[in-house]
């Protein structure tokens, strides 16, 4: 269901972009020259004629000078064709977009009796099944010193600043599922432990979420500039599912930074 839901939105842009295209070409088609451009190659050259009135097959000689006439011809000749052929792709999408439903596996289940539901395993977990055994995961955190201090979220986890408080707690209060400092694994060996893993439920896509807090400290910058080489250079890591937040003594976290995050990556 989570991958029909991505390529369903996928396509949709690509239909939206097709539009724009189209849309494009017309008005191009609008202003466009009229007749047809002509081309014939003498003496190794190409010369250029303009088709106006269908039944004369020479055309008018377009001079160097005049070269803009035969630019616009052949873009118009260009378009035209293109234009097909967008509209054929866009009518393919239209189509499936209207007559694919991502549910329908979904709904064989569901219409199923509570006896039968019992018997049965669904091709698709609902939401609160997926969450659960999400989130029952088992793994061992980082641990504390006895110096660090004490900072707990609205869900009563303990993290290392009020900034993950702040984070944590607006993960919590949209519902988004989350991990504190969840191990990355290459190569079967730990090399980070992020602070928050966290699941966008909608398409089942799991994130990771890094919050830099001490960026006025070089032992820390430097500390962070070689994992997050690890980051890039893991084979087992996807670094696009890294979402990244900042700050310095001076420039706190920013909440709508927060809230934009959750908004872009995990809703």
């Amino acid at each position: 269901m989570f991958e029909s839901i991505t390529i369903l939105e996928e396509l949709d842009l690509l239909y939206k972009k097709l539009e724009i295209h189209i849309s494009n070409i017309r008005k191009r088609n609008k202003i466009a020259p009229k007749g047809s451009l002509r081309i014939i190659n003498k003496w190794n050259k190409h010369q250029y004629y303009h088709r106006i009135n269908p039944s004369d097959p020479q055309g008018k000689y377009i001079p160097r000078k005049d070269q803009i006439t035969a630019i616009r011809l052949a873009q118009k000749d260009y378009d035209n064709k293109a234009l097909k052929a967008l509209l054929t792709q866009q009518q393919a999408i239209g189509q499936f977009l209207a007559k694919f439903d991502p549910e329908l596996v979904n709904h064989v289940y569901e219409n199923l009796c509570d006896a039968r539901k019992e018997l049965v395993t669904p091709v698709y977990l609902d939401d609160k099944r997926f969450i659960e055994e999400w989130q029952t995961v088992t793994y061992t955190r980082l641990g504390f010193k006895d110096t660090d201090p004490e900072f707990y979220t609205a869900k009563g986890e303990r993290v290392r600043s009020k900034s993950e408080i702040l984070i944590a707690d607006s993960l919590f209060r949209h519902g988004v599922p989350y991990l504190c400092e969840y191990p990355v694994y290459d190569n079967g060996v730990i090399f980070a432990a992020p602070d928050f893993k966290c699941l966008n439920v909608r398409l089942r896509k799991e994130y990771y979420w890094e919050h830099l807090g001490k960026l006025g400290d070089q032992d820390y910058v430097n500390r962070n500039a070689n994992k997050f080489e690890k980051y890039t250079l893991s084979k087992d890591f996807d670094e696009s599912s890294l979402i990244l937040t900042f700050e310095t003594e001076t420039h706190p976290l920013n909440t709508k930074v927060i809230e934009e995050k959750i908004r872009r990556y995990l809703l």
